[in-house]
């Protein structure tokens, strides 16, 4: 899966923006504040319709203009021609259309410009709280599996549903039992999905722990659903060997355990709104004991399991977005980063500030490459390696 060619208007400080992508490695240069970092963003936006910079639309469009449109043709190796994505929108609408068809329904539209974005501050998923853990995995599911997106919105309408009688005066027992039924269903389909994926991501993991830092159980995640104690059966749906069965009886004895402290809280206190993801470098919490350099090192590692992982299951690597993540790495963990680009097969667009030596000499290394210079709002240079 690669992205040929992409076109901007109106977006963020761009005006106009019209790109003839590289098949490989492109690289994009320029002072902070140009637009480097838009230019990714607006290539995340086209294939996943949301920001990785966590703002809505009115953010993304340009100042002083009332209409966005994103354009991308797409090469994939299933399909024998190329796709022609394009998301549009102003203060009433957003309108999608794949090959000039009019897409009503997101889950329809989702799965044909896979991205997976690392910016230099994308260690704060370890550092930071565990809705961005959460985050990180369901935007992973989602590029798996588009539908995986219905479920979490159908998760969420549940869970405001159940909120909102949680916090009348007097609960109404009867309509919070249908509303229980409801959140204990949908759940359990999210925690197995969590927990399946987090399986397979361990496995990779092990394998690029063994050959990268000489221990197959050196860097693992581990996953710490909201679904209450269990029995001691949580150890066997957080493997992810679990039945959808098991998170559902989880669940509903530990909503019926919280059922007292729900009602003084007036919120819902288990469930996949609370999971977390812990990150354990030789057993121990990266989070509370990891250096800044072992907690940059751990993320690179997820981001190249996560690759290698989507390239096994769907069969085409997602385009790799990397924003200023150069500057935050030392020499050893950059060299780690360049013989992963060069070894991969992805189409890989990465933002600096400036072509230094050891960038210039990966895309030396790499065939067809594409160096930009952004400049307020302008890509004012093209160079092909």
């Amino acid at each position: 899966m690669r992205l040929v060619t992409l076109q901007a208007r109106n977006f963020r400080n761009f005006e106009r923006l019209e790109l003839a992508c590289g098949p490989r490695l492109n690289i994009l240069v320029g002072n902070n504040g140009q637009g480097k970092t838009n230019v990714l963003e607006s290539i995340y936006v086209l294939g996943q319709l949301r920001s990785f910079r966590g703002v809505g639309r009115p953010e993304l469009t340009r100042w002083g203009a009332n209409a966005v449109n994103l354009q991308g043709t797409v090469e994939h190796p299933a399909r024998s021609v190329e796709l022609t994505l394009m998301m549009s929108w102003n203060e009433q609408r957003r309108v999608l259309k794949v090959q000039g068809r009019d897409i009503q329904r997101t889950v329809d539209y989702l799965g044909h410009l896979n991205a997976l974005v690392f910016a230099a501050d994308s260690v704060q998923v370890i550092k930071g709280s565990p809705e961005g853990r959460r985050r990180l995995l369901d935007r992973a599911l989602v590029g798996l599996q588009p539908s995986y997106l219905s479920l979490l919105q159908r998760h969420q309408i549940i869970l405001k549903h159940r909120n909102r009688l949680l916090k009348e005066p007097r609960i109404d027992r009867a309509s919070l039992d249908v509303w229980n039924t409801k959140f204990v269903e949908v759940g359990a389909e999210l925690v197995q999905a969590r927990a399946r994926y987090l399986k397979r991501l361990n496995q990779q993991l092990a394998r690029l722990s063994a050959l990268k830092l000489g221990d197959p159980q050196a860097l693992q995640l581990r996953y710490h659903p909201a679904i209450g104690a269990c029995n001691g059966r949580q150890e066997v749906i957080t493997s992810g060997c679990g039945e959808v069965g098991d998170a559902v009886q989880c669940l509903t004895e530990g909503i019926a355990h919280v059922e007292r402290d729900e009602a003084r809280a007036r919120v819902s206190l288990v469930g996949p709104q609370r999971d977390d993801i812990g990150f354990h470098l030789q057993q121990y919490d990266l989070k509370s004991y990891g250096s800044q350099g072992e907690q940059r090192l751990a993320v690179l590692l997820i981001l190249i399991a996560m690759l290698e992982d989507l390239e096994a299951e769907l069969g085409t690597p997602p385009v790799v977005l990397l924003d200023d993540m150069v500057a935050e790495l030392d020499q050893r963990r950059r060299g780690l980063l360049w013989e992963f680009l060069q070894s991969i097969h992805a189409q890989v667009f990465i933002s600096g500030t400036e072509l230094t030596a050891d960038l210039e000499a990966l895309g030396a290394a790499v065939p067809e490459t594409r160096v930009w210079r952004v400049q307020a709002g302008k890509v004012v240079a093209n160079m092909e390696r």
